[in-house]
């Protein structure tokens, strides 16, 4: 037995010689059973072991032997200690995978915390000096010489703030993690974040046993290898539909360059695209309308070209599939909305849209109408014969499949021969019944509306369609000679977000 075993162990000649493979190390961590004081959670545990069951089928091996359950302090910085000292024995070759899903939040002065499960009546200092610094757990990741992929699944419901609020002057103290992950800026890490920072991650519906972060990764680990940038990609894509764009996950990638390329996904699938990069169709859509009416002397609106350039590009910036329509004839504007509107059919019902449209606008009997390029109306029938009704604009995009529209209105009235001005109000009484959020910036006061709004829609944050119009307001209430109202209404609170693409670049 024992020559046998020798013989076996011999390299033949001629016979290739396989490149060990370089070792793959795991930690998850599952924290669920939290004290009343804290809150406790459904679903982290489940999450904890769907993802560890994926992550074994990758050929990582778990530090621990199984997932970290329920960990109090100790518990937590011990395991944290075998995986890192394990990492930095296997040296660059190396692979490292951390998950961790339970509470999490930030401090306002103090930085990002992953909570143990501890005993607690209420939040209050303690509760800091008990956690576990994410920026002390980086700064260890970031010494090593091999590549880290981290996966943060918390913020996982709202802390049970009252007491906490009380003893530390305001709710702000806990908010959900942010992006001063020190780890973020570092190098040879790729961060991923379960949402977006400041927010509030799903734990997944009652009758669920996992939430939605959790089921994208395993998922996606469970499918032919890719790089770990695209996996991530491919779980943001995924959390968004699922959620219907509440929720939607941060990643940060500072994987060096000679690592960029690392994969990630179950050695047993045969590559195939199909099954590697599962298609989405772009969640967000954005069509702008800007009319100049070049041919109409004295009545030319260059700015408008500009400002729906300018609309654009913010959208393009924001993550929205957008398409722009210049010096659109009435046809022309039928045929553009049909389009968006089909783009928001076959999107889903997890889709939203914007659409902007810069030009002149005019009111007939309380009726407010949008006017094509190419001509200009003098009289009332004109106006019905041949421009759009703002309210059948609405009623066709409330019958999309999208779950929320935002239509912008960058319109200076036009004044019929012999008529009056208007204040445009009817704009005011067309909201959709339950998705149609309406933007009222008369264009009066040239670019002023645009390049506001442009600027928010481009925000380092992720920010609601209610956070850019306040802000929008406001910028334009403190600028010199400002005489543009806007007017902003919508039926409902609209999952519709902006934020400048995060930078996932290699440093």
């Amino acid at each position: 037995m024992l020559i046998l075993g020798g013989a076996a162990a011999i390299t033949w000649p001629g016979r290739a010689q396989e490149k060990p493979k370089a070792p793959h190390y795991a930690l998850i961590i599952g924290n669920a059973a939290y004290s009343d004081g804290i809150g406790p959670l459904e679903n982290s545990v489940s999450d904890a072991l769907l993802v560890a069951d994926a992550i074994r089928n990758c050929r990582f091996e778990l530090v621990t032997g199984d997932v970290v359950r329920d960990a109090d302090r100790s518990t937590m910085l011990s395991s944290l200690r075998e995986y890192v000292n394990l990492m930095e024995e296997a040296g660059p070759d190396a692979l490292g995978f951390l998950y961790y899903a339970g509470h999490g939040a930030a401090h306002e002065d103090r930085g990002n915390f992953l909570i143990p499960v501890q005993e607690a009546a209420q939040l209050d200092d303690a509760l800091w000096d008990d956690s576990i610094s994410l920026e002390s757990v980086m700064d260890r990741l970031v010494r090593l010489d091999a590549p880290s992929v981290v996966a943060i699944d918390a913020c996982r419901n709202v802390l049970r703030l009252p007491a906490a609020q009380r003893a530390l002057g305001g709710g702000e103290s806990f908010r959900g993690l942010r992006r001063s992950a020190g780890g973020a800026g570092e190098r040879n890490m790729f961060l991923s974040f379960a949402t977006w920072e400041g927010e509030t991650a799903s734990d997944g519906f009652a009758d669920e046993k996992n939430g939605p972060y959790a089921t994208s990764l395993a998922t996606r680990l469970t499918a032919p290898p890719v790089t770990v940038r695209d996996m991530f990609e491919q779980v943001r894509v995924d959390v968004l539909d699922r959620t219907f764009q509440v929720q939607e996950p941060m990643n940060l990638s500072r994987l060096q360059r000679r690592s960029i390329d690392i994969s990630i996904g179950s050695e047993d699938q045969v590559y195939d695209p199909e099954l590697a990069w599962k298609w989405h169709p772009n969640l967000r859509h954005a069509l702008v309308v800007s009319n100049a009416y070049s041919g109409m002397k004295g009545h030319g609106r260059p700015g408008a070209d500009a400002d729906g350039r300018t609309i654009a590009r913010a959208l393009d910036a924001s993550g929205y599939k957008t398409s722009q329509v210049r010096n659109a004839g009435l046809s022309d504007v039928s045929i553009a909305l049909k389009d968006f509107s089909a783009s928001l059919d076959k999107a889903g019902p997890a889709s939203v849209g914007v659409l902007y449209i810069s030009g002149y606008a005019t009111m007939v009997d309380g009726e407010a109408y949008l006017i094509p390029d190419g001509w200009l109306p003098e009289t009332e029938a004109d106006v019905r014969y041949g421009s759009i009704p703002f309210g059948d604009l609405v009623s066709q995009l409330e019958g999309s499949a999208a779950q929320g529209l935002v239509v912008v209105f960058d319109c200076e009235p036009f004044v019929l021969p012999g008529k009056d001005a208007d204040s445009m109000s009817a704009f005011k009484r067309y909201l959709g019944e339950k998705k149609v959020a309406v933007v009222y910036g008369p264009g009066a006061s040239g670019s002023q509306f645009a390049d506001a709004f442009a600027k928010e829609i481009r925000s380092a944050d992720r920010v609601s369609i209610d956070t850019v119009m306040a802000r929008v307001s406001a910028d334009i209430e403190k600028r010199p000679g400002a005489g543009q109202a806007v007017w902003f209404g919508t039926p409902s609170a609209l999952p519709v977000f902006f934020r400048a693409n995060a930078d996932i670049e290699p440093a």
